[in-house]
């Protein structure tokens, strides 16, 4: 394993451990889920998810955006940031640094986002941040359009998320125990906007679903049984804004895996390993 440094235009240093494969056939850039950073893809673990990719065949980055995990500072609280500067400015970054030290194109890349990694993934593509990859694989992705009359348990959830973060200026993930990274209240509060308008779009207004739409490359989503932060009727909804997105490969019991995982089960179970090994057996495909 060895480390990576991406620079993003507006001075942000951004963290990316390298796992190398003996004959590489290939690189896949993974992006983490909000409120933690790229550690559950175990780069630094033998047996994980990122060591599997690799056993495989497979260069693996695993980035962390800014304000998470080694990619600090900015720090949330004394620092502010939004989705839009993960999609603007992280996610370019990243992209540019890996194809550099991997001495490929950007379209020979594929890209692993995770939850948030996956919005964002897609969003930049969409609005064309970033060039086009070879193919976008999509675990747990969603985004919550809830509007006035969506679900009560998660329209609360958005309003304390949204309430903790204006009182303190940042939503306090740590000392809750619900994550490894505070977020920002400017990240915070375009997220949940997203939920009360049940709109996804940037600061200035750009629509993002309807950016997603022209987002042309090979999409592999999938979604735990157990995930109840994205379901899999989430996982559908969002992947039918993707044209060329195939079926959502549903991970659980009854579909022939050893677990019904959660939101992160899906990469840190070792049971999970012949699903490890189907995503990097369809990305060579």
């Amino acid at each position: 394993m060895d480390e990576l440094v991406a620079r993003t235009v507006d001075g942000v240093t951004l963290r990316i451990d390298r796992v190398r494969a003996k004959d590489p056939k290939g690189v896949v850039v993974c992006l983490h889920a909000m409120m933690t950073d790229g550690r559950y893809f175990g780069a630094r673990r033998e047996g994980s998810f990122a060591a599997t990719l690799a056993e495989a065949g497979y260069d693996v980055l695993v980035a962390d955006f800014r304000g998470h995990g080694r990619s600090r500072p900015p720090t949330a609280g004394p620092d502010d940031w939004s989705f839009d500067d993960l999609v603007e400015l992280d996610l370019p970054a990243i992209v540019a640094e890996a194809t550099r030290a991997s001495s490929c194109a950007p379209e020979d890349l594929v890209l692993l986002g995770h939850s948030l990694g996956g919005l964002v993934a897609t969003a930049a593509l969409g609005t064309g941040r970033i060039a086009t990859p070879r193919l976008l694989v999509l675990p747990a992705v969603s985004v919550w359009l809830l509007g006035a009359h969506g679900p009560l348990r998660r329209r609360a959830i958005m309003s304390v998320y949204r309430a903790s973060a204006t009182l303190l200026g940042r939503a306090p993930i740590r000392a809750l125990r619900a994550g490894t990274a505070d977020e920002p209240k400017t990240y915070v509060r375009q997220l949940t906007g997203w939920s009360r308008a049940a709109r996804w779009t940037s600061l200035r207004g750009v629509d993002y679903t309807q950016a997603a739409q022209k987002v042309d490359v090979p999409c592999l989503p999938f979604s735990g049984a157990g995930d109840w932060m994205c379901t899999p009727r989430d996982a559908r909804a969002f992947s039918g804004h993707l044209r060329c997105a195939a079926d959502v490969r549903i991970v659980g019991r009854a579909h022939g895996d050893a677990i019904d995982p959660d939101h992160f089960q899906l990469f840190t179970c070792p049971e999970l390993r012949p699903l490890w090994r189907d995503i990097a057996e369809r990305m060579s495909c």
